[in-house]
């Protein structure tokens, strides 16, 4: 695994192996950055939340009690959380102010071979809407490539 220090703008920058995914982590002084990237993220490749939630802080995502959108079937919804429970991201991007993450986005490609072959991003929300709880929120990213999120967290 290699390490590449980034400046403000970035704490670290973690290479890809087969057992690490790519960490873009950015600290307390870069929120602005942060924040300004995530915003363009979502008007760029984000089609629609799937599912959101709100949990205690170390609830396990299945565990979670999600509202979903309502053009998706429950039985789809339940698939995708399959898939993102049993499947490695690629890609983790986090907002970390004091030593702790705030604000964190995982993105995984699921490809069941049958119905699912889309990008997913889980976005949490630490101590929101309150202290001790955190929001979950699954956005569906489509046919977006993976190199693309990775190009979008690197500019």
């Amino acid at each position: 695994m290699s390490l590449k220090i980034g400046g403000s703008r970035r704490i670290y920058k973690w290479k890809k192996s087969s057992l690490v995914p790519e960490q873009y982590i950015f600290n307390g002084n870069a929120s602005k950055v942060f924040y300004e990237k995530l915003d363009s993220l979502h008007d760029k490749y984000v089609y629609h939340l799937l599912l959101s939630g709100v949990a205690p802080k170390g609830t396990d995502l299945e565990a979670v009690k999600m509202t979903k959108n309502l053009d998706a079937s429950e039985k789809y919804c339940r698939r995708v959380v399959g898939g993102l429970v049993n499947i490695k991201p690629e890609i983790i991007a986090k907002f970390v102010e004091d030593g702790i993450a705030r604000l964190e986005c995982i993105f995984t490609k699921i490809d069941d071979k049958e119905q699912i072959n889309y990008i997913y991003m889980i976005q949490n929300v630490m101590d929101w809407p309150q202290l001790g709880n955190f929001s979950c929120q699954v956005w569906y990213l489509g046919e977006t490539c993976m190199s693309q999120i990775k190009e979008h967290w690197d500019e």
